[in-house]
């Protein structure tokens, strides 16, 4: 005879299967590499050209370590604070899914303004270590868009020195790395300390935090292709 608890059993069972199906592998971090190549018209665009962004796919965002040069010294400087913003996904209509990079930031009061947005087509189950497998975009394209107004500044004695503004656009590749990716996620790196791994990294190169030189130069420290 058919026990009555052998299709609850059943059932139970059925729904279990079907969300682990439905549910992510589990939460972890994407890096990528981004180059941009300037395009279009632009007024002393400083020419960024290069960085890294860290995605946390748990929390939908993503940080960036970006690299400065100054244009009177020729030094090189590293920023955290230049670029972040959202990482989701969208269903594209006829099928499949693509992942977004989206940021919008500053614009007022004559402070520096960024737009940047980069999609790309997702491809599943891809394992990126740490035992975690994530819906992965290998390469997204787009564009940044930043601009500043200028502004007046002092020097140490005192002299008054025009800091020039800039407007401009760039075409903006951005790369998965792999290898990258699955070292943060084997050694369960937060977001935050795969930023700083990279820095770590930049500073063994003789790559320094960001720092305001005396006088500014004119226009404003530039972002640089990464060495």
């Amino acid at each position: 005879m058919l026990s009555p608890m052998r299709p609850l059993r059943f059932f139970l069972l059925t729904i279990v299967v079907l969300l682990l199906v439905a549910m992510p592998a589990g939460a972890g971090l994407l890096v990528y590499s981004l180059r941009l190549e300037p395009t279009g018209n632009t007024v002393n665009y400083p020419g960024i050209a290069g960085g890294y962004l860290v995605v946390d796919d748990d929390a939908g965002s993503f940080s960036s370590v970006m690299i400065l040069r100054d244009p009177d010294t020729n030094r090189r400087f590293y920023t955290t604070s230049f670029l972040s913003g959202s990482y989701f996904e969208l269903l594209r209509e006829g099928g499949g899914v693509s992942s977004v990079l989206s940021s919008l930031s500053g614009g007022s009061g004559g402070g520096e303004a960024v737009a940047f947005q980069v999609v790309g087509k997702t491809d599943g189950g891809t394992n990126v270590g740490g035992g975690v497998s994530l819906r992965v975009a290998k390469k997204l394209r787009g564009f940044l868009m930043t601009n500043a107004e200028e502004s007046s500044i002092s020097s140490t004695t005192g002299d008054p020195l025009l800091e020039l503004g800039f407007a401009g656009a760039s075409k903006a590749s951005v790369n998965f790395e792999s290898g990258s990716t699955r070292n943060a996620n084997n050694a369960r790196m937060t977001s935050a300390t795969a930023i700083t791994e990279i820095t770590r990294t930049l500073e063994r190169q003789g790559i320094r935090p960001e720092a305001t030189p005396t006088p500014a130069p004119s226009p404003t420290p530039v972002l640089s292709v990464l060495p």
